[in-house]
């Protein structure tokens, strides 16, 4: 019988209380993180440089590194749950 992730307990992310889902107990806490999307700033200086020769050296660089540490490195999308006092605490100091 196959099972879905409603039939698996549910922790906090910070204490480990179990969480009820449907009993209003938690919040799920959303986070996308993107690389400057202003992307940076291009110069006369750099449209002189050797462009072929950059983005062969940034492939090769690629070439060596997981996919995922890549894509971590411009994009990364992370959820969570946490209790509500858990939640309260968390989001008057995210970093803390």
């Amino acid at each position: 019988m196959a099972h879905s992730t409603s039939d698996w307990p549910l922790f906090c992310a910070r204490c480990s209380v179990e969480l009820k889902p449907g009993s209003g107990g938690y919040y799920k806490v959303k986070i996308e993180a993107v690389a400057d999307p202003a992307g940076p700033e291009i110069s006369n200086e750099d449209l002189q440089a050797d462009i072929e020769g950059e983005i062969k050296k940034l492939i090769s660089t690629m070439e060596q590194m997981p996919a995922s540490e890549a894509m971590d490195q411009v994009h990364r999308r992370l959820s969570f749950c946490l209790c509500t006092p858990c939640y309260r605490r968390w989001i008057e100091n995210p970093t803390g």
